[in-house]
């Protein structure tokens, strides 16, 4: 197993990306809250309309969009909600939405492994398989290009 450091992660790679946290529970808080202080400028939370969680969002100084806004909006996407509503969110809100070429990342890949959801082509779709993951976990995903032109897949 290969374990990576901040040393080993190219924090330039997604400063430069308009990131969507769909969800702002403890993990969608968290991960939100470690992008802004990793220099990450343009995060925004995903919600659904009317959900008690926007003006805690908006509160840390975050955007709040609604999903499907959020998706055509965003380079990449971390899905953070419950996982048995992962696979309507990604069907109703996601699927049409997210530009070609974006990254799709789960906390784990239930919802992938299980064919809850099927991201569709040209899409960068990676499980992180960890709960409470940092900014530099994402790393060797972004490294192999999961954040790059991918319109020619």
């Amino acid at each position: 197993m290969r374990v990576y450091y901040d040393r080993d992660a190219d924090l330039n790679l997604i400063k430069g990306k308009k990131v969507c946290i769909v969800g702002y529970g403890s993990q969608g808080h968290a991960h939100a809250l470690n992008l802004k202080d990793s220099g990450v400028k343009d995060v925004a939370i995903a919600l659904r309309k009317g959900s008690a969680s926007a003006k805690k969002a908006e509160a840390a100084g975050f955007k709040v969009m609604e999903v499907a806004d959020a998706a055509k909006w965003a380079d990449v996407i971390m899905m953070l909600t419950p996982d048995e509503l992962q696979g309507d969110i990604y069907r109703d809100h996601l699927h049409d939405n997210m530009k070609n070429g974006a990254a799709l990342l789960f906390a784990h890949g239930l919802n992938v492994h299980f064919n809850l959801l099927e991201p569709r082509a040209k899409l960068a779709a990676h499980p992180i398989e960890e709960v409470g993951v940092k900014l530099r976990d994402m790393m060797p995903w972004i490294k192999k290009g999961a954040l790059v032109d991918k319109t020619k897949n």
